[in-house]
């Protein structure tokens, strides 16, 4: 069996991984061209419909330690499959929906625990592989995500308009239930033991050659094998689930990228669900508002493969990037409400996907800052 640093094997995870990506937060990011379907549909607020939208992410970004819990348990290419067809039940179950509360229910909580679930179990197989290229990777494995919501907003619209909003969910689930076999064909069995990468280590040949020389140094000698980096590990390992998390909010670090990141989430999902609804109010036609959407993801696309391939070429700390493109995003949205024509939503939807790029870099930041055994 391959181990973990097998280089042409990794990259055939984050291949996977990125594919994970786009039928995960890709179709996560058409829910504006549905929404303006469910206005029509449904006689609630706008706000009220929105809640959708937010228990979805909600959901899927706030039961991290849940889905963790699962992946411990039944391993990551059953829990991974689980998450692929809990989110076919949510597509099925919400185009049978007759009222906002049932949508609140498959779209929103079942859905989004399902597509949470299977981004977890892709993004925890790429950092068992990558360590010194963690930024680039992530880059790439979220790169997934805008080509994603690109393609399927365009094909979400063209269901839409085809088969009503009811068929396109269902045409969605089905092409979400390609998770399950990408799960089984893409990841390590369950009992494979995972290496521990060592930061610094160069040679994985060197460390278990070291290893076997010592084993047999104490054996001939007849005293006891002292390594402390195993022992370190393994000290690791044994703690339970509570007390990591509780080591983890007792770090100062942790907790600025746990505050940061709940500020960023209080708004980078907004745009994708009203902007839709933004250019109907504004006259544009239904072809249009999903290319203006599309045009979001794609380059939200661009922006998370090119600007962490910088930061990794240049050696810059992810986090100060990470923190550069969201106050640009940030500026762009608060200057958004002044461009109410065609092409200025465009210019906006262009520019705030190109810096929407707050997701690899967290995620590499958490590494460099936490270090890489913590995070992993």
């Amino acid at each position: 069996m391959k181990d973990a640093e097998s280089y042409k094997y990794k990259w055939v995870v984050l291949l996977s991984a990125s594919f994970v990506c786009s039928l995960t937060w890709g179709l996560a990011y058409t829910i504006g061209v549905f929404y303006v379907s469910w206005v029509d549909e449904f006689d609630a607020g706008k706000g009220e419909l929105a809640v959708i939208g937010g228990i979805n992410t909600g959901v899927a970004s706030l039961l991290g330690p849940i889905f963790d819990i699962l992946h411990s348990q039944l391993g990551y290419r059953r829990a991974g499959a689980l998450g692929g067809l809990l989110m076919v039940i949510g597509f099925i179950g919400s185009s049978i929906a007759t009222n906002l509360i049932v949508l609140c229910v498959f779209y929103g909580a079942v859905q989004g625990f399902g597509f949470g679930l299977a981004y977890f179990g892709a993004s925890l197989a790429v950092n068992k592989y990558f360590i010194r290229q963690r930024t680039l990777a992530e880059g790439m494995v979220t790169f997934g995500s805008g080509a994603g919501g690109f393609a399927f907003t365009l094909l979400s619209q063209h269901l839409i308009t085809s088969y009503g909003w009811r068929g396109a969910l269902l045409i969605i689930g089905a092409i979400a239930l390609h998770l399950v076999l990408l799960f089984q064909l893409a990841f390590f069995p369950d009992q494979l033991n995972w290496l521990k990468l060592d930061w610094k280590s160069t040679a994985l040949v060197d460390r278990k050659k070291n290893a076997y020389q010592k084993d047999r140094h104490a054996a001939a000698n007849d005293s006891p094998i002292v390594n402390t980096d195993k022992a370190n590990e393994a000290d690791q390992e044994n703690q339970t689930w509570i007390r990591r998390c509780a080591k983890l909010f007792k770090n100062p670090l942790f907790l600025l990228m746990l505050c940061a990141e709940l500020l960023c989430w209080t708004g980078i999902y907004i745009p994708y669900v009203h902007l839709p609804e933004r250019a109907r109010l504004l006259g544009i036609s239904p072809t249009s508002r999903a290319w203006i959407a599309s045009s979001m993801s794609l380059t939200m696309s661009v922006g998370r493969l090119v600007i962490p391939a910088i930061c990794s070429a240049f050696k810059i700390d992810p986090f100060y990037a990470y923190g550069f493109g969201n106050i640009i995003a940030g500026l762009l949205t608060a200057l958004s409400p002044f461009l109410k024509t065609e092409a200025g939503l465009y210019c906006y939807a262009i520019s705030y996907g190109l810096f929407n790029i707050s997701v690899p870099l967290i995620r590499a930041s958490a590494a460099s800052l936490l270090g890489p055994v913590v995070f992993s």
